[in-house]
C-alpha cells in the first residue's frame, strides 16, 4: 500500500499544469481567426506557417488546440456566410506576421506551474 501511495504522490508532483492567461488564449485565438481567413482563401503556406508557430511557441495543451481550432471554424464560417471577399496573400501574410509576433511575447514569460491538489 505504501508503495503505491509513494508511486501515485511521485506521479501527481511529476505533472505540471499551466496557468494560460486571457492574453495568451487571444493571441490563440487571434491566430486561429487568420486560420480560417487563409484555409478559406487557400493560402495553405500562411496555415502551415501558423501550425509551426503555435506548436513551436504554446504548451501542448488540448484546451489551446481546441481555441485554435475553434476559432479556425468560426472564421471559416463567418467568411462564408458573410461572402467576405478574400485579403490578399501579402496582406494576411503580414497580419500572420503580427499575429505570431504577438503569440511569441504572451508565451515568452514562463508558465506558471501548480502542482496538482492533494
Amino acid at each position: 500500500m505504501t508503495r503505491i501511495t509513494s508511486t501515485l504522490l511521485f506521479a501527481l508532483l511529476s505533472t505540471s499544469a499551466y496557468a494560460i492567461t486571457e492574453a495568451q488564449f487571444e493571441s490563440v485565438r487571434a491566430l486561429g481567426k487568420l486560420n480560417g481567413t487563409a484555409l478559406n482563401c487557400k493560402y495553405i503556406d500562411e496555415t502551415r506557417r501558423m501550425k509551426r508557430s503555435l506548436v513551436s511557441t504554446v504548451p501542448k495543451l488540448r484546451v489551446i488546440g481546441e481555441a485554435f481550432d475553434q476559432s479556425t471554424n468560426d472564421a471559416f464560417l463567418e467568411i462564408i456566410s458573410n461572402r467576405q471577399p478574400c485579403p490578399s496573400e501579402s496582406t494576411l501574410s503580414q497580419q500572420v506576421d503580427h499575429a505570431i509576433q504577438a503569440l511569441s511575447t504572451k508565451f515568452a514569460e514562463t508558465p506558471t506551474t501548480l502542482l496538482p491538489k492533494p
